[in-house]
């Protein structure tokens, strides 16, 4: 009797588990191709909090100057942390540069296109984001 109370709570406790993961989505193909280790990437044009919630914090931020725009940008630095990864996976792999006019992310670069603007028009040590 107690064999069968036992093999009834552990078909019971299965039960429960199953049915907890029937809404668990599994990603197609395309979206695995895409996004190998699930994480989406940037775009152009999302918002400062858009990138904190996929990248997190950068390892630097700093105001810079370029040729590439008139204005100074916002530059968020990403070091690429694991180089041996076999498959590209946002900025795991390899170094990433980011650029955001005010709010919104203009530019996405693999190495840096801008100078310490405090170097070019005169701002001091105070100007440079940290």
């Amino acid at each position: 009797m107690k064999k069968q109370q036992i093999l009834g709570l552990m078909l019971l406790a299965v039960v429960f588990a199953v049915s907890g993961c029937a809404d668990i989505e599994v990603p197609g193909t395309k979206q695995i191709l895409s996004e190998p280790l699930g994480n989406p990437t940037v775009k152009i044009g999302m918002t400062k909090d858009e990138v904190l919630t996929i990248y997190g914090e950068p390892d630097l931020k700093r105001s810079v100057v370029s040729g590439e725009w008139s204005d100074s940008r916002e530059e968020w630095y990403y070091r690429g942390r694991y180089p041996s990864l076999p498959v590209g996976a946002s900025y795991l792999t390899e170094d990433l540069y980011l650029y955001f006019d005010g709010e919104n992310l203009t530019t996405i670069s693999k190495k840096s296109l801008g100078k310490e603007a405090r170097s070019h028009i005169g701002k001091d040590e105070s100007d440079i984001i940290k």
